[in-house]
């Protein structure tokens, strides 16, 4: 009947929110008054009074409770949600480990394949060269012979082979590399290329050499600040390089 109510016919009814949605609005509403309050004592310029003092303390308070509360809400709300995630973690996981192992156990294989190949191939460049060179040193000695003897067949005869040294070389010079194709034709091609790995090998002419990139910058700060604010950061003894600056803030 056309006019019967649909209550799914809503936004969201076909697709559920994934958390209870009351609980959520209760949180905002308690919320929405709570940033009300703040609103107040933000728009005062200064707080003069221990009675202000005292109340904005209990706002904070209450900011840090509700905080709290809607936080174990959160985790509560997305805990089924982590468990059913992880749940298909835990089943793909060992799967994807041992495929991706069965993969990179095969490729050392194919790369000492393929560098072999590299090897004859590289040879095959360097005698196809090596020829070439020679055919180009003959050419050019029948080129001049030619011209000294006025022998037209011979002339036309040495600029036909020097155009067929010249095209030799050039072929032998072009870059080769090792590829190997599908079998089935299915799969991609794959071949051999060089990555650049760092290894350390004196720390400190390394530091002073990237001191200035910022990464390394970030690090230092990090590690400093750890360091410095440890219960036993001796302040007689303080890290050099550093300037230690204290502000001071509410906890």
């Amino acid at each position: 009947m056309l006019d019967e109510v649909n209550e799914r016919a809503v936004i969201g009814g076909n697709r559920p929110p994934a958390y209870d949605l009351e609980v959520l609005t209760a949180h905002k509403n308690t919320a929405h008054e709570f940033l009300k309050v703040t609103k107040q004592w933000l728009d005062m310029d200064l707080i003069k009074t221990p009675e202000h003092a005292e109340q904005v303390t209990d706002q904070i308070d209450g900011l840090r409770k509700l905080w709290n509360k809607i936080d174990k809400a959160r985790k509560a709300e997305k805990k089924p949600h982590d468990d059913a995630a992880q749940e298909v973690q835990d089943a793909f996981n060992p799967l994807l480990t041992k495929v991706k192992t069965a993969g990179d156990k095969l490729k050392p294989k194919l790369a000492a394949y393929a560098s072999e190949q590299a090897k004859i191939e590289a040879k095959k460049k360097a005698d196809a060269e090596e020829k070439a060179r020679k055919a180009a040193e003959e050419a050019e000695a029948a080129r001049k012979a030619a011209e000294e003897s006025n022998d037209i067949d011979a002339q036309v005869e040495a600029e036909e082979q020097a155009k067929a040294a010249a095209a030799a070389q050039k072929a032998a010079a072009k870059k080769t590399t090792t590829n190997v194709k599908s079998a089935s034709g299915a799969g991609r091609t794959m071949s051999l290329r060089k990555i650049k790995e760092v290894e350390i090998t004196n720390a400190n002419v390394l530091f002073m050499a990237i001191r200035e990139e910022p990464e390394v910058q970030e690090a230092l700060a990090k590690a400093a600040t750890r360091i410095v604010r440890a219960s036993g950061y001796d302040k007689g003894k303080p890290l050099p390089g550093i300037k230690v600056n204290e502000r001071e803030v509410m906890a």
